[in-house]
């Protein structure tokens, strides 16, 4: 696919939802970091949010990328406080755990149960 250019020759930021390879590797270091933090975290994204802010600076100061504000694509404090919101959610909710898995209904079975 063509970069798009500027009248003077010099090729155009891609428009969202278009990323240009690094053929450069110039944000590789930062792609590698946030990786190795996904693999640490078994995959939890929201560990690696400031790896993944810093990754998104890096190309789109090398314009392997559309600017935008951090914001816009889910970095803000807002997005931190829901975030702390459900985590404080999850702690309270009675059942078993990701680990042990999921079986419907089997809490309102037990009610009914004991009513009886």
């Amino acid at each position: 696919m063509a970069t798009p250019m500027r009248g003077s020759g010099s090729p155009l930021a891609p428009e969202k939802g278009v990323f240009p390879l690094d053929h450069f590797g110039e944000c590789k270091k930062g792609m590698k970091a946030y990786l190795s933090c996904l693999k640490r975290h078994g995959e939890e994204a929201s560990a690696c949010r400031q790896l993944s802010a810093d990754y998104l600076k890096c190309r789109m100061e090398r314009e392997l990328m559309a600017e935008q504000p951090l914001e816009e694509l889910g970095f803000s404090n807002k997005a931190e406080a829901v975030k702390g919101k459900n985590e404080k959610k999850a702690e309270r909710r009675e059942g078993p755990s990701k680990s042990e898995g999921f079986v419907g209904g089997v809490r309102y079975a037990s009610r009914g149960a004991r009513k009886e």
